[in-house]
């Protein structure tokens, strides 16, 4: 979970880095905006290029196939839902904005859909300290044995 401030007024355009999602499941992507895009479009599309993708969705025509979009002006938010999720929705999405018909800002985050179990991608942490390490996992996994295996590597020495 990432918590993303924008302050008042901030003409920017921001969401998460990275999210996971189960397959068969669902995910919703926050695309935060400034204060002055309120009325402009906003669009969510497949990649990284957010200035030159085309659009898969977009606040004038919000649902496409299992994807859909929201947006709420007065949150300064437009979210990207995603329902029954496939390993094919994994990759890049882009969300951005449109004035006067032109793509002018706009970021990209990374969609990892697993199988059924899942945890961070990274951990830092200084040398002597401790680590909690999240694992997550559908119901179907509540009564089954959880174990963590270590990947030997010289370089790690």
């Amino acid at each position: 979970t990432q918590l993303i401030i924008l302050p008042a007024g901030a003409d920017s355009v921001s969401t998460v880095n990275w999210v996971s999602a189960w397959r068969g499941g669902s995910v919703t992507i926050p695309c935060f905006y400034g204060d002055r895009y309120k009325t402009h479009v906003k669009y969510w599309c497949r990649g990284r290029e957010w200035s030159s993708c085309t659009p898969i969705v977009h606040s004038d025509s919000p649902q496409e196939g299992n994807v859909s979009v929201r947006d709420d002006p007065d949150q300064r938010v437009f979210t990207l839902t995603i329902n029954n999720l496939t390993a094919g929705d994994s990759g890049y999405y882009s969300c951005g904005l449109k004035v006067n018909g032109r793509s002018e800002s706009g970021t990209w985050v990374e969609l990892s859909v697993t199988d059924g179990v899942s945890t961070v991608k990274a951990v830092s942490l200084q040398g002597g300290g401790s680590v909690t390490i999240p694992c997550f996992y559908e119901d179907r996994y509540k009564t089954h044995v959880k174990y963590w295996c270590r990947e030997y590597s010289r370089s790690t020495q």
